[in-house]
């Protein structure tokens, strides 16, 4: 280099260069969306199953404890009220549940009657269904046993791929596990 030149440098970057890592940014963001949205519903269906598994492990230890029949039914009325109900008809579990317990073991909810509420869940508003095979509600005996008989329930993911579906078997013993899709039955 000759004396007395200055070596001029430039800083920043070209807009070729941003273009470039636009693009790039662009199509990573592409290609990731979908996996999120499909682990945004995985998560929605775990929590959806966690809460249902909870509240009949809830509802079977308490029918044990407190020696008297517990019931876990569906109610269309449990965010709008402070006496929840079991719901009439129906087989979808999506607009939530109430566990208590039922002192004449009637199967209904009846504040009257002297049953006490023990836990109430609200509608899901993230779900694609939350269907039960067989009963409309789970009624534990004192002993934990089943008074209902067994009984499976499918939680759907709003997209309804299968893939994402989740089954929870609720055994006649009163135990709550989760079942394989293709091969475990609920017996």
């Amino acid at each position: 280099m000759v004396q007395g030149m200055k070596k001029t440098g430039t800083s920043g970057f070209t807009l070729i260069e941003m273009m470039v890592v636009i693009s790039i940014t662009a199509i990573l963001v592409a290609l990731a969306i979908p996996s999120m949205r499909d682990m945004a519903e995985r998560n929605a269906i775990a929590g959806q199953t966690n809460s249902f598994v909870g509240a009949a492990t809830l509802a079977r230890s308490e029918a044990i404890k407190r020696n008297a029949s517990v019931v876990m039914c569906r109610s269309t009325n449990a965010d709008s009220t402070d006496t929840p109900s079991c719901a009439g008809s129906g087989t979808d579990w999506q607009s939530g549940w109430i566990v208590f317990l039922d002192r004449n073991a009637d199967g209904q909810f009846q504040l009257a009657q002297g049953d006490v509420v023990l836990r109430v869940q609200g509608a899901f508003t993230d779900s694609g269904g939350i269907l039960q095979n067989a009963f409309r509600r789970l009624q534990f005996r004192n002993t934990g046993l089943l008074s209902t008989g067994a009984s499976q329930f499918t939680f759907n993911a709003v997209s309804g791929k299968p893939s994402q579906q989740r089954r929870i078997c609720v055994l006649i013993t009163g135990r709550v596990r989760l079942i394989d899709n293709d091969t475990d039955l609920c017996d």
